[in-house]
């Protein structure tokens, strides 16, 4: 009899990356000497490893609450509780911060009034002894970013600070490209982060896809229409609904199957183009979103996608509630056929003692019956596509 073969399990139990601690040794540093972190997935929607520092602190300052921070800290002091996570990028230069960007960066805005000015920070007075505390911090050096990597994702994706969808989603994305030649699935890495599958396979089908766009020279999150939010639920939602993916070329079992690199066939990318710009818009066409808000509109958007006429009234106008117009009519049409179907099976059923043998119209019976499981069938396929498209 062949053996079976060894099923591969992923330990429970905290490893070095969860326990950064006794292979890296604490030592203190002047959090000045420290260099922020552009890398870090928070900041992967709004430029990456193409920001300055100061566009890092300002980030932050935006989207983190770093001004509470700041606040905070000239108020008690900075407490050093728990270490920075430092990483060595090159010999020579100064050490990455790759946990406790937001504490350092506070550190530094306390440290040069002149910047927190720039940046539009009023600063609390400190006491001297209080000042004091900032000129040192504890800090652990890893020797990669690997090192560290589930340690920082659990923290920020289950943990006290989360970060926001696309961040895990990127964290997720980059995690998997690297390790998956060693074995290592979506379902490893949410079972280590202490998520559900589906949901981390999802972040990172939406990562690909965002990618893929942005190497083809379709779309990039900063040209998406000024002044607008960069919302990623928009798109992962929008890739959970069928319309989407049958639009797009995406395999059937695309969903369920490991992440693959630029998931949409090139025979489709006009279409993917199309479908960013209408939930993103773009800044530099002066194009603005059809998606105004994920409820109702990605729903809307999917069934005009579906709808060879509406799609055609939106590729023309980029009216969305005008092109919905042509599926609502349809949908009125299917309501108003199914409900005058069943009066008029209803009265058929009132004179059936009526029947007089003729097998014909038994056949239209069988007809019936058939149209009917047909029609409930797909009736519930719809309805479940909707609510996983909105889960």
């Amino acid at each position: 009899m062949a053996k079976k073969a060894k099923k591969k399990t992923i330990s429970k139990t905290p490893t070095k990356a969860t326990t950064i601690s006794a292979s890296h040794p604490l030592r203190k540093v002047d959090p000045l000497t420290l260099k922020l972190d552009a890398l870090n997935p928070r900041f992967a929607a709004y430029g990456g490893g193409r920001r300055s520092e100061k566009n890092v602190i300002e980030y932050l300052l935006d989207t983190a609450d770093l001004r509470e921070l700041v606040a905070s800290i000239a108020a008690n002091g900075y407490i050093d509780l728990e270490p920075l996570i430092v990483l060595n990028e090159s010999q020579g230069s100064a050490l990455t911060v790759i946990e406790g960007n937001r504490r350092v960066a506070a550190i530094r805005l306390l440290r040069n009034p002149d910047l927190a000015a720039e940046l539009g920070v009023n600063l609390p007075p400190m006491t001297a002894a209080d000042a004091d505390t900032l000129t040192s911090a504890s800090v652990r050096e890893v020797g990669s970013r690997e090192e560290a990597r589930q340690y920082i994702g659990f923290k920020h994706i289950n943990g006290p600070h989360k970060w926001d969808a696309f961040a895990k989603g990127k964290y997720a994305a980059d995690w998997y490209r690297e390790e998956k030649a060693g074995g290592v699935t979506i379902r490893d890495i949410a079972h280590r982060l202490g998520d559900r599958h589906d949901t981390i396979l999802r972040l990172v089908n939406g990562i690909c896809v965002l990618e893929q766009a942005k190497k083809e020279g379709l779309f990039t999150l900063d040209d998406r229409a000024a002044g607008r939010p960069f919302f990623f639920s928009h798109l992962y939602t929008a890739l959970a609904r069928s319309q989407y993916r049958e639009y797009l070329g995406l395999d059937a079992e695309w969903r369920q199957v490991e992440p693959k690199a630029n998931p949409v066939p090139r025979s489709h990318l006009d279409q993917l183009r199309r479908v960013l710009l209408w939930i993103y818009g773009s800044a530099s066409e002066r194009l603005e979103p059809v998606v105004k808000s994920q409820n109702p509109n990605i729903k809307e958007l999917g069934e005009v996608l579906s709808n060879p006429l509406a799609l055609k009234r939106l590729e023309s106008t980029n009216d969305l509630r005008m092109a919905f117009t042509e599926v609502a009519t349809r949908s009125r049409k299917f309501e108003e056929s199914l409900i005058r179907s069943v009066k008029h099976a209803e009265e058929a059923q009132q004179f059936v003692e009526a029947y007089d043998g003729d097998p014909t119209l038994v056949e239209f019976g069988v007809r019936l019956t058939k149209i009917g499981q047909v029609l409930v069938r797909s009736m519930k396929e719809i309805r479940n596509e909707s609510k996983d498209g909105d889960s």
